[in-house]
């Protein structure tokens, strides 16, 4: 039996955006199976994954005269799982041939309403070799998910789907519950109503921004960070101003982009995963989200200052949650586009449960899938039109990419904004007496 559900306030714009049709904002969890793979096994266990997990059975609709968009709980039925052999071809060719074929499952769009919003592949590069592939659209997933399936996955297949596992403290349901509730707290509403009456969170960039809902071409571009320092580098400026490590790269953000600043501040959106409570690690489900930053560049600060700055503006913001909602009501003259012009997004290396593992004969490891290409979508509340995408592995080395919006930047208008970036980051770390105006940068043209 299916149960309806309140929405949250990203799946009612994305499905306002799109109108319940096809959209291509996914994301991906896949882990490579090496040795004796069952395939029994496989769908046994994503059955018992799709059991645990309600945002894996969830589907949008419009019920009735309603205007906004519901979740629908279905029941345990797991998604069809396609199963795709590359055995057959040259084996120096597997590789780029199981890339290219997820790449393309990951582009491939889900119809928001009333369709499921998950698919499931298995590919077979060799008897001992496979890969194992869940797609979701970001309605019902984001990055930290890919985690917890990808660990839950191999936990399954390990010890079958009777594995003493607890099930989700909380659901995606939950969630846009809770997020309803502080929605209509007319305290969090006038919170952020008088943290952002002074804020001009648009910087001097063209104002032809896309609407939300109209289509937007985004395009990844790497960031040099191969060329910048590693996190162990920035350590002592951390300590020093008690700044964590997004802080520190929230300064260099704003350093490197303070020529379009319109009034010796920048706002930038800076992702959160909400993850903090031990209640939703486990859960399946976006929970993402941004929460404003609003950094002081007055009086050519050093770049040391501007850390301690960058530091205070930070943890002052994320005190309280700022649901999407809520921030859109409140940031003065938003319009209908993006939230933010720009937006970050730092994600830490840490060594995951989901690292090499073996278990019932495989070895299970992580495989990367992620968007390489240019996607185009409807913008939804959250987007921006520059978003610094950083990480950071174990050791500390830090690697990203600068995720654009091409309608507004060029490709070697978005390449400038990336070196400036590290170039900034850089300058943080090794000269942090140095101040804004001895970074020399100019104002990049947008085209």
């Amino acid at each position: 039996m299916s149960t309806l559900h309140t929405a949250t306030h990203y799946q009612r714009s994305l499905y306002g955006a799109t109108g319940g049709r096809a959209s291509g904002v996914t994301v991906g969890a896949a882990v490579r199976m090496r040795g004796h793979t069952d395939p029994r096994r496989v769908r046994a266990a994503l059955a018992a994954l799709t059991a645990r997990h309600e945002a894996l059975r969830t589907t949008l609709t419009r019920p009735g005269t309603s205007t906004a968009a519901h979740q629908v709980v279905g029941e345990h039925t797991p998604p069809d799982l396609r199963e795709v052999s590359l055995a057959t071809i040259e084996p120096k060719e597997r590789e780029a041939a199981c890339a290219a074929l997820l790449q393309a499952e990951l582009r491939r769009p889900f119809v928001l309403a009333d369709s499921p919003l998950v698919r499931a592949l298995l590919v077979t590069l060799a008897d001992d070799d496979r890969v194992f592939a869940v797609i979701g659209h970001h309605a019902i997933m984001d990055g930290w998910s890919a985690g917890v399936i990808r660990d839950d996955f191999r936990y399954l297949y390990e010890h079958g789907p009777g594995a003493p596992l607890a099930p989700p403290a909380l659901h995606l349901a939950d969630y846009a519950a809770w997020e309803a509730e502080l929605s209509d707290d007319p305290a969090t509403r006038e919170h952020w109503r008088a943290v952002l009456a002074d804020a001009r969170p648009r910087l001097s960039f063209p104002r032809e921004t896309p609407a939300v809902g109209t289509l937007a071409r985004t395009t990844p571009h790497p960031l040099p960070l191969d060329h910048g320092p590693a996190l162990d580098a920035l350590r002592p400026l951390m300590a020093e101003h008690r700044a964590s490590t997004t802080a520190v790269l929230l300064a260099a953000l704003a350093a490197a982009l303070r020529d379009h600043a319109t009034d010796e501040r920048i706002t930038v959106g800076v992702m959160r995963s909400n993850r903090r409570q031990r209640e939703v690690r486990a859960t399946v489900g976006f929970l993402a989200g941004h929460v404003p930053v609003t950094v002081d560049l007055s009086g050519d600060p050093s770049c040391a200052t501007l850390v301690g700055r960058a530091a205070d503006a930070y943890d002052r913001a994320i005190t309280r949650p700022a649901p999407a909602g809520v921030l859109r009501a409140s940031l003065p003259d938003v319009g209908p586009g993006p939230l933010f012009d720009v937006s970050l997004n730092y994600s830490a290396g840490e060594r995951r449960p989901d690292a090499v593992v073996t278990g019932a004969g495989t070895t299970f490891s992580p495989f990367d899938l992620a968007h390489e290409g240019p996607t185009d979508h409807p913008w939804w509340d959250g987007a921006s039109l520059l978003d610094f995408q950083v990480r950071s592995d174990p050791a500390g080395r830090f690697a990203g990419v600068l995720v654009a919006d091409a309608t507004v930047f060029g490709d070697r208008a978005a390449a400038r904004f990336a070196g400036r970036f590290t170039a900034a980051l850089r300058r943080v770390a090794e000269h942090p007496g140095d101040r804004l105006g001895d970074l020399g940068a100019t104002r990049e043209p947008v085209r």
